[in-house]
């Protein structure tokens, strides 16, 4: 099984943030804190332009917040 990661790239002003987690790519707060700081490094880049955001996964975007860590939050 793959592990859990965010990918930054630019190329062509243009910033590719890739994530993938092997739960429907879920977010739990390590990965939801990687896409956030590759998104800011890309909005305080002057040479990026546009940023687009893409699953690793082959079936499913993005499940949402990760359900365990939300109970485990939340109790």
């Amino acid at each position: 099984m793959q592990q859990a990661y965010v990918n930054y790239t630019v190329e062509n002003k243009i910033a590719t943030v890739e994530f993938y987690t092997p739960q429907h790519n879920s977010l739990p707060a390590v990965i939801l804190q990687r896409l956030v700081d590759a998104i800011t490094k890309a909005s305080n880049d002057d040479n990026c332009k546009v940023i687009i955001l893409k699953s690793g996964g082959d079936k499913t975007f993005c499940a949402g917040a990760s359900f365990d860590e939300l109970i485990k939050y939340f109790h």
